[in-house]
């Protein structure tokens, strides 16, 4: 048993603490049990323990959809791998309540591990929520078991285990709610588009883009860095047209908080869509961009880039969101005064 804090500099993080657990056991079953989930904790999640994990564990999920918290694509996407199962705490209640509140909040941030086999088993409980900022990123802390004899077990982890077995067995399917629950979702965010499309349209400070799914352009091992924008996106970064017949659109000079001032290329693409290519996730304190809001910030010749979560950016940018607009997939993107 031992203590730790989520330290990125230092390399130590709930991430990294869960990786050391399931191999000290040599895990082949994993009970994940988190508030909510967002396609960036999966997207990690996935880089850090690997595709072949999938393969070689059978592994639960159990999450909540509170208040809408838990973003159905890294539900969908969690369920859809080799050997995985997901849960909904009380899911038939609160995709039946007003406003998705649950009448009791599902709050954990725990991982157990097991050897089926040896028996030997291993526990990470910390304060980190299924996304990236909770499992990498932001300042948080925890303790890890690892238990390799039967006895150790008994004592430290089957307390918490058996409850959430429990909580697991009177769970719903995904699958039972997955649909009344992105129609809720599409429906609130539709309803508070329409709200900010009243607001008075002054003088545009930026723009912004939903990243979803970012396209695996730099290997399955590595975060992606290039995402699909709508014809005409171009426009927001004073660019039009082509270069001399090819695909190229223009070059974009970004900042960011963390590291070098980049330039990448603005290409066309052949589905009729335009690709931008971003600074190296990674490199520049992002980790991922997948799930996440891509907000620009034009400083003279450079746009500044942020890459935020979805509840992040409703708190500070909501209030200041103007032409919304939708792409065929359902990613929005607009400006913000």
């Amino acid at each position: 048993m031992r203590a730790f804090l989520q330290d990125s500099a230092a390399g130590n993080s709930t991430l990294s603490e869960i990786h050391k657990v399931n191999g000290a056991v040599s895990s082949n079953a994993f009970f994940g049990c988190y508030a909510y989930a967002t396609q960036s904790g999966f997207r990690i999640f996935e880089l850090s323990m690997g595709e072949e994990f999938w393969k070689r564990t059978a592994s639960r999920w159990l999450f909540s959809i509170d208040y809408g918290r838990s973003d159905p694509r890294a539900l969908r996407e969690v369920a859809s791998r080799q050997n995985s199962e997901v849960r909904i705490y009380d899911g038939n209640f609160v995709v039946k309540s007003p406003n998705l509140m649950p009448r009791q909040d599902f709050h954990p941030k725990v991982a157990i591990m097991e050897n089926t086999l040896s028996g030997s088993q291993g526990m990470v409980l910390g304060s980190g929520n299924f996304s990236y900022n909770g499992l990498r990123r932001s300042v948080e802390a925890g303790v890890t078991f690892t238990a390799l004899k039967k006895s150790d077990a008994k004592k430290y982890i089957r307390p918490v285990k058996s409850g959430f077995e429990a909580l697991w067995r009177k769970s719903c399917p995904l699958g039972n709610i997955i649909l009344d629950y992105e129609n809720i979702l599409a429906g609130l965010i539709s309803a508070r588009d329409a709200q900010r499309a009243l607001i008075s349209k002054g003088s545009a400070n930026g723009f912004w883009i939903e990243a979803g799914y970012v396209t695996k352009n730099r290997g399955v091992d590595k975060p992606g860095n290039q995402i699909f924008a709508p014809t005409g996106f171009r426009k927001y970064f004073g660019l039009s047209g082509t270069k001399g017949g090819t695909t190229l659109i223009g070059e974009i000079s970004f900042e960011t908080k963390v590291g070098p001032i980049v330039r990448k290329n603005y290409r066309e693409n052949d589905n009729g869509m335009e690709k931008l290519t971003l600074p190296m996730p990674e490199d520049h304190g992002f980790g991922v961009y997948d799930g996440k809001v891509l907000v620009f910030e034009r400083k003279g010749g450079r746009f500044h880039l942020s890459a935020i979560e979805h509840g992040e950016f409703e708190r500070v940018y909501g209030h200041r969101l103007v032409n919304i607009d939708k792409m065929g997939g359902g990613r929005r993107y607009g400006e913000y005064i």
